[in-house]
């Protein structure tokens, strides 16, 4: 008696199948999340929140809207993800040019022309970064962790200048960065039309150091 042979074939064709599976479904986006988040970086700097459209975002990053949603999950998220990856980027690109500062008001010009250039053009999300309550209570206190860090890339300096007789020793280094910090956001804030961004640069990094009297 002849036996059939299909049943031969059945497990290879089940591991065939079942080795095929992983190969369906859409192919991943190259720097899918980052793409997303420079461009809603752009459109929240160019409009605000209120008024940026998730359909717009996607359509800048070049992706769907679906893709946008299940990276983020709410227009929030997103917003909250563009404002640390923005403060993380600025205090990268700080450390790397503070490498070749040779003096203290190098180095202070150094922080406040990165700060000032990075949100100069970016006023809208600038003023959002106020209220950082505004963010999802997980992404607040990643924010809360990045601008805290920058504040402590400031004070560093200041400690240095300091320690090496260059800087009163009797002030409250924290509290100085945060007026430096403070006096940046003033000015992006309330400058004119008119000021620009070189003059701004300067005023504040001379105000910080010298004050307002003849010298």
């Amino acid at each position: 008696m002849i036996k059939s042979s299909k049943r031969k074939n059945t497990a290879p064709v089940r591991e065939r199948r079942v080795a095929g599976k992983g190969k369906r479904g859409r192919r991943p986006i190259p720097m899918l999340r980052q793409r997303i988040i420079h461009s809603a970086t752009e459109l929240f700097g160019e409009k605000g929140f209120e008024q940026v459209l998730t359909d717009e975002v996607a359509l800048r990053a070049g992706v769907g809207k679906g893709s946008v949603y299940r990276q983020f999950g709410s227009k929030e998220q997103l917003y909250a993800a563009a404002v640390i990856e923005g403060f993380r980027q600025l205090r990268t690109q700080i450390e790397e040019a503070l490498e070749s500062a040779s003096s203290d008001e190098e180095r202070l010009s150094t922080i406040v022309r990165h700060a000032m250039t990075y949100f100069w053009n970016r006023r809208q999300f600038f003023v959002l970064l106020r209220d950082p309550t505004r963010l999802p209570h997980a992404q607040e206190a990643r924010y809360r962790n990045e601008r805290g860090q920058m504040a402590r890339l400031v004070s560093a300096v200041l400690q240095e200048a300091g320690r090496a007789g260059r800087m009163r020793t009797d002030l409250d280094f924290e509290l100085l960065a945060e007026c430096l910090l403070g006096m940046m956001r003033g000015v992006q804030r309330y400058k004119r039309d008119l000021t620009r961004l070189d003059d701004a640069i300067r005023a504040i990094v001379s105000l910080f150091l010298y004050g307002c009297t003849r010298r």
